[in-house]
Protein backbone atom coordinates (compact mmCIF):
# COMPACT_ATOMS: atom_id res chain seq x y z
CA UNK A 1 0.00 0.00 0.00
CA UNK A 2 1.41 3.36 -0.99
CA UNK A 3 0.60 6.81 0.20
CA UNK A 4 -0.77 8.07 -3.14
CA UNK A 5 -3.12 5.19 -4.20
CA UNK A 6 -0.53 3.08 -5.96
CA UNK A 7 1.30 5.86 -7.79
CA UNK A 8 4.69 7.15 -6.79
CA UNK A 9 4.93 10.91 -6.23
CA UNK A 10 8.14 11.66 -8.14
CA UNK A 11 7.53 9.64 -11.30
CA UNK A 12 5.27 10.73 -14.14
CA UNK A 13 2.08 8.73 -14.15
CA UNK A 14 -0.39 7.94 -16.87
CA UNK A 15 -2.11 10.97 -18.34
CA UNK A 16 -5.66 11.26 -17.14
CA UNK A 17 -8.22 11.75 -19.87
CA UNK A 18 -10.61 14.68 -19.76
CA UNK A 19 -13.98 13.64 -18.28
CA UNK A 20 -16.06 14.71 -21.32
CA UNK A 21 -15.75 15.47 -25.00
CA UNK A 22 -14.32 18.98 -25.42
CA UNK A 23 -15.44 19.29 -29.05
CA UNK A 24 -19.06 18.81 -28.07
CA UNK A 25 -18.65 21.22 -25.14
CA UNK A 26 -17.24 23.96 -27.40
CA UNK A 27 -20.07 23.57 -29.92
CA UNK A 28 -22.76 23.67 -27.22
CA UNK A 29 -21.13 26.68 -25.54
CA UNK A 30 -20.98 28.66 -28.78
CA UNK A 31 -24.58 27.95 -29.71
CA UNK A 32 -25.87 28.67 -26.19
CA UNK A 33 -24.03 32.01 -26.16
CA UNK A 34 -25.59 32.92 -29.53
CA UNK A 35 -29.03 31.92 -28.16
CA UNK A 36 -28.49 34.03 -25.04
CA UNK A 37 -27.52 37.00 -27.21
CA UNK A 38 -30.68 36.72 -29.26
CA UNK A 39 -32.83 36.31 -26.15
CA UNK A 40 -31.46 39.67 -24.99
CA UNK A 41 -32.49 41.16 -28.37
CA UNK A 42 -35.96 39.54 -28.23
CA UNK A 43 -37.78 42.33 -26.29
CA UNK A 44 -36.97 44.78 -29.10
CA UNK A 45 -39.17 42.90 -31.60
CA UNK A 46 -42.83 43.96 -31.69
CA UNK A 47 -46.05 41.99 -31.99
CA UNK A 48 -46.64 38.37 -32.90
CA UNK A 49 -43.50 38.35 -35.00
CA UNK A 50 -41.53 37.96 -31.78
CA UNK A 51 -42.78 34.39 -31.20
CA UNK A 52 -42.24 33.25 -34.80
CA UNK A 53 -38.83 34.89 -34.94
CA UNK A 54 -37.82 33.16 -31.70
CA UNK A 55 -39.06 29.74 -32.89
CA UNK A 56 -37.20 30.09 -36.20
CA UNK A 57 -34.06 31.10 -34.35
CA UNK A 58 -34.19 28.22 -31.86
CA UNK A 59 -34.92 25.69 -34.61
CA UNK A 60 -32.09 27.01 -36.78
CA UNK A 61 -29.62 26.99 -33.91
CA UNK A 62 -30.64 23.47 -32.90
CA UNK A 63 -30.23 22.10 -36.43
CA UNK A 64 -26.89 23.88 -36.82
CA UNK A 65 -25.60 22.54 -33.50
CA UNK A 66 -26.65 18.98 -34.37
CA UNK A 67 -25.01 19.09 -37.80
CA UNK A 68 -21.75 20.49 -36.40
CA UNK A 69 -21.72 18.00 -33.55
CA UNK A 70 -22.16 15.10 -35.94
CA UNK A 71 -19.56 16.53 -38.33
CA UNK A 72 -16.82 16.91 -35.73
CA UNK A 73 -17.48 13.77 -33.69
CA UNK A 74 -17.58 10.12 -34.70
CA UNK A 75 -20.93 9.35 -33.17
CA UNK A 76 -23.38 9.34 -36.06
CA UNK A 77 -24.20 5.72 -35.30
CA UNK A 78 -22.67 3.67 -32.51
CA UNK A 79 -22.87 0.11 -31.34
CA UNK A 80 -21.13 -2.23 -28.88
CA UNK A 81 -21.20 -5.98 -28.53
CA UNK A 82 -19.46 -8.39 -26.19
CA UNK A 83 -18.23 -11.51 -27.96
CA UNK A 84 -16.09 -14.59 -27.62
CA UNK A 85 -14.11 -14.69 -30.84
CA UNK A 86 -10.83 -15.77 -32.33
CA UNK A 87 -8.18 -13.13 -31.96
CA UNK A 88 -6.00 -13.88 -34.99
CA UNK A 89 -6.55 -15.67 -38.25
CA UNK A 90 -5.81 -19.39 -38.33
CA UNK A 91 -5.65 -19.55 -34.53
CA UNK A 92 -7.81 -21.59 -32.21
CA UNK A 93 -7.33 -19.18 -29.28
CA UNK A 94 -10.64 -17.59 -28.25
CA UNK A 95 -10.77 -14.28 -26.37
CA UNK A 96 -13.56 -12.39 -24.62
CA UNK A 97 -13.73 -8.86 -26.09
CA UNK A 98 -15.90 -5.77 -26.43
CA UNK A 99 -16.21 -4.70 -30.06
CA UNK A 100 -17.31 -1.12 -30.63
CA UNK A 101 -18.35 0.59 -33.84
CA UNK A 102 -18.57 4.36 -34.21
CA UNK A 103 -19.75 5.55 -37.61
CA UNK A 104 -19.21 9.21 -38.40
CA UNK A 105 -19.61 11.38 -41.45
CA UNK A 106 -15.95 10.99 -42.40
CA UNK A 107 -15.28 7.36 -41.58
CA UNK A 108 -15.70 4.43 -39.24
CA UNK A 109 -13.93 3.91 -35.93
CA UNK A 110 -13.63 0.30 -34.70
CA UNK A 111 -12.66 -0.42 -31.10
CA UNK A 112 -11.55 -3.78 -29.72
CA UNK A 113 -10.97 -4.12 -25.99
CA UNK A 114 -10.37 -7.37 -24.13
CA UNK A 115 -12.23 -8.47 -20.98
CA UNK A 116 -9.71 -8.49 -19.21
CA UNK A 117 -7.33 -6.42 -21.32
CA UNK A 118 -4.44 -8.88 -20.95
CA UNK A 119 -5.30 -12.23 -22.55
CA UNK A 120 -3.22 -14.89 -24.32
CA UNK A 121 -0.04 -13.03 -23.31
CA UNK A 122 -1.05 -9.88 -25.22
CA UNK A 123 -2.70 -6.57 -24.45
CA UNK A 124 -5.95 -6.38 -26.40
CA UNK A 125 -6.80 -2.70 -26.68
CA UNK A 126 -7.21 -1.40 -30.23
CA UNK A 127 -8.87 1.66 -31.73
CA UNK A 128 -8.64 1.92 -35.52
CA UNK A 129 -10.08 4.62 -37.79
CA UNK A 130 -10.87 3.98 -41.46
CA UNK A 131 -11.69 7.15 -43.39
CA UNK A 132 -14.08 7.28 -46.35
CA UNK A 133 -14.14 10.99 -47.13
CA UNK A 134 -13.73 11.82 -50.81
CA UNK A 135 -10.03 12.65 -50.42
CA UNK A 136 -9.31 9.32 -48.67
CA UNK A 137 -9.28 5.77 -50.02
CA UNK A 138 -11.09 3.37 -47.67
CA UNK A 139 -9.96 0.24 -49.50
CA UNK A 140 -6.30 1.33 -49.24
CA UNK A 141 -6.60 1.96 -45.49
CA UNK A 142 -8.28 -1.45 -45.14
CA UNK A 143 -5.43 -3.15 -47.01
CA UNK A 144 -2.92 -1.30 -44.81
CA UNK A 145 -4.78 -2.75 -41.81
CA UNK A 146 -4.37 -6.20 -43.35
CA UNK A 147 -0.64 -5.59 -43.80
CA UNK A 148 -0.27 -4.34 -40.21
CA UNK A 149 -1.81 -7.57 -38.99
CA UNK A 150 -4.82 -6.13 -37.15
CA UNK A 151 -6.90 -8.62 -35.16
CA UNK A 152 -9.59 -10.59 -36.96
CA UNK A 153 -12.63 -8.92 -35.31
CA UNK A 154 -11.49 -5.46 -36.45
CA UNK A 155 -10.81 -6.68 -39.99
CA UNK A 156 -14.14 -8.51 -40.12
CA UNK A 157 -16.10 -5.38 -39.23
CA UNK A 158 -13.97 -3.15 -41.48
CA UNK A 159 -14.49 -5.55 -44.39
CA UNK A 160 -18.24 -4.89 -44.27
CA UNK A 161 -17.57 -1.26 -45.28
CA UNK A 162 -15.29 -1.96 -48.27
CA UNK A 163 -16.48 -1.15 -51.79
CA UNK A 164 -16.41 -4.84 -52.78
CA UNK A 165 -18.54 -5.99 -49.84
CA UNK A 166 -21.97 -7.44 -50.68
CA UNK A 167 -23.43 -5.41 -47.79
CA UNK A 168 -23.02 -2.23 -49.91
CA UNK A 169 -23.02 0.11 -46.91
CA UNK A 170 -19.82 1.90 -47.97
CA UNK A 171 -21.45 3.89 -50.77
CA UNK A 172 -24.49 4.79 -48.68
CA UNK A 173 -22.51 6.10 -45.72
CA UNK A 174 -19.92 7.84 -47.89
CA UNK A 175 -22.49 9.79 -49.92
CA UNK A 176 -24.57 10.55 -46.83
CA UNK A 177 -21.51 11.88 -45.04
CA UNK A 178 -20.49 13.99 -48.03
CA UNK A 179 -23.86 15.67 -48.51
CA UNK A 180 -24.57 16.12 -44.81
Amino acid sequence: MTLWNGSYPFYPGANACFPFDTTRAVIVTIFLSVLATFIVILPGIRGRGRLFWFLRLVMGLFVGAVVLTIQFTRDWETGWVQANTSYKSFSSAVVNVDIGLHIGLEGVNITLKGNPVNQINETINYNEHFSWSFDANYDRSYSQGLQKGLPSPILYVAEKFTTQSPCAVHRQYRISGHYA
